[in-house]
């Protein structure tokens, strides 16, 4: 071991300590890792190598460690664009992204996935025709999360955490991690039956486990256990497609387990449900006042108002999950939560300004939210770090009111939510988007 000096390895640090060894070895051994960047505080820039991360050599007969210095290796799957690594607040309101994991290894915590997979996740019981089976179908189970291809660093970090599926791009946009293997499905089958799923498809879950031990236990290579397995697909997700129903005519359908919520069980469900069912929002209006103040949930500034909202829209069905994340947040329900019984859809809308600084913002630095939704909720972050003038009165808490200051806030929004650049319609595309997978 010797001390590192040599200064061609990615400026930063992948952990706390204040002094980095690393073994000495040739170039042509190190693998593709990092980009190059640059880093505005530092008088002379540094230039980056082929490094890897930490990693122990399996055959050896003793574990060789070896450390290398990352360009913030901990926030490596967040994809912060390299001008920002440097940006440094010191407010109780810090503004810097979270890492993508939450423990040593890149880890992701348990309950962060189960809820992520409430609000993302879906239990598929495939079946299509086949001559070769023995009852001429052929049945798939596989459970699955498709998302837009920018959190795909997410999905890889799921799948490396449980240590099943397969993680790819389903599209130009889209990317998906699917587990179909039947002996990798045991895995989600036992986190879900340890984590459990909270909001209504908790019931598509049990149905799916059903029909996974019929599976097992090869039953549906019979035609009583195909026809079971039908009937319990009957009422998971969309029901049976036309050519099932015409296929299996007689079939009388398995009842949908009852839904019940039974509260949120850990904080970090929130945060992975945010993740992937919320929108941090900053909306930007004309007020008819031409004044500074007014209720704490905005602020004027030469006759436009500046609004936090911090909201998820869902069916109906799961309206009682959205009272549950009020009562969490100790939030007057009747205040917050909006109902459209033309679209089936509730809605939890956060708007009040002390609600944000001293509730939701704290909870999501405690608990943070991983993936390209950290970025967002960074953003959202530095807009209430500009409104916060009333908590801390000084000059440069008043910022927001001039309009360099209010020129900086409309630069954040125009890089938040939908492609980074549009975030006074996001809430409005959840609830059409909500409205779009229902009928399909």
């Amino acid at each position: 071991m010797v001390p590192n000096y040599h200064w061609k390895m990615v400026s930063g640090w992948s952990n706390y300590s204040g002094k980095v060894r690393s073994h000495k070895m040739n170039e042509n051994e190190m693998g593709y890792r990092g980009s190059k960047s640059e880093f505005v505080s530092q008088p002379n820039f540094v230039k980056e190598q082929r490094v890897d991360g930490s990693y122990c050599i399996a055959n050896s007969k003793h574990m060789q460690l070896r450390c290398t210095l990352m360009g913030f290796e901990r926030n490596y799957l967040v994809k912060i664009p390299a001008n920002q690594l440097n940006n440094r607040s010191f407010s109780t309101l810090s503004t810097q992204p979270v890492p993508l994991a939450l423990a040593k290894g890149n880890t992701i915590n348990p309950w962060f996935f189960t809820g992520f997979s409430d609000a993302e996740g879906s239990f598929i019981i495939s079946m299509y025709r086949d001559e070769r089976s023995k009852t001429g179908w052929r049945i798939t189970p596989n459970f699955s999360i498709h998302i837009h291809i920018k959190d795909i660093a997410l999905l890889e970090g799921i799948r490396d955490t449980l240590g099943v599926g397969k993680v790819r791009k389903n599209s130009s946009s889209t990317a998906i991690f699917r587990v179909d293997n039947i002996q990798e499905l045991q895995v989600i089958v036992d986190h879900f039956t340890n984590y459990p799923l909270i909001g209504f498809k908790v019931s598509d879950f049990l149905l799916f486990k059903e029909c996974y031990d019929l599976i097992k236990q090869k039953q549906h290579l019979t035609q009583e256990g195909l026809e079971k397995i039908v009937a319990l697909k009957c009422n998971l997700n969309k029901g049976l497609t036309v050519v099932l129903k015409e296929a299996f005519p007689n079939i009388v359908a398995i009842p949908r387990p009852h839904y019940k919520f039974n509260g949120i069980l850990n904080p970090n469900w929130i945060s992975g449900f945010v993740a992937g069912d919320s929108t941090f929002c900053v909306t930007i209006e004309r007020s008819s006042e031409n004044k500074v103040g007014g209720p704490p949930a905005f602020s004027r500034a030469k006759g436009r108002r500046i609004r936090l909202i911090f909201g998820t829209c869902l069916h109906i069905r799961d309206k009682e999950l959205l009272i549950g994340i009020a009562n969490y947040f100790k939030l007057d329900e009747g205040k917050y939560i909006y109902d459209s019984l033309h679209r089936e859809t509730s809605l939890l809308q956060i708007k009040n300004m002390s609600d944000i600084i001293n509730k939701i913002i704290p909870f999501f630095n405690q608990y943070p939210i991983l993936g390209v939704k950290s970025l967002d909720f960074a953003d959202f972050k530095k807009v209430a770090e500009f409104l916060s003038y009333g908590l801390r009165p000084t000059e440069k808490n008043k910022e927001h009111l001039t309009e360099s200051g209010f020129s900086k806030i409309i630069q954040i929004v125009e890089q938040m939510n939908l492609d980074r650049n549009n975030s006074t319609s996001s809430l409005q595309d959840s609830v059409h988007r909500k409205e779009r997978e229902d009928k399909t």
